[in-house]
């Protein structure tokens, strides 16, 4: 329990700083979504029956939704959806072998 409550809160301090890194340098000189390069990584990173990936969607959608002047909501179910995706097709498609230099989460 407590391990799982530190996950998620270590979790939300790595999206506030990708958020953070993400609206004050990549969103002024490129179009570069660094948010959605990190949460294809944990993705393919975690196990597919595993919902941290859907939990690390929630939060920096919620996070980049909270820095963006577009409706509130959307950036964080766009991103809960990509990353639905991209465990159905991971755990119905494609089978990744296992890496042992890959950390697993």
């Amino acid at each position: 329990m407590i391990n799982k409550l530190f996950k998620i809160v270590l979790s939300a301090m790595f999206w506030f700083l990708v958020a953070l890194i993400q609206t004050s340098f990549f969103s002024i000189y490129t179009d570069f979504n660094l948010i959605i390069l990190f949460i294809v990584v944990i993705n393919l990173i975690e196990n597919p029956e595993n919902n941290f990936g859907l939990i690390s969607a929630f939060l920096g959608g919620l996070l980049l939704d909270l820095n963006i002047t577009y409706q509130f909501g959307l950036f964080t179910l766009s991103l809960v959806i990509f990353s639905l995706i991209v465990k159905i097709i991971l755990l119905k498609f494609l089978r990744i072998p296992y890496v042992s230099w890959l950390p697993k989460i």
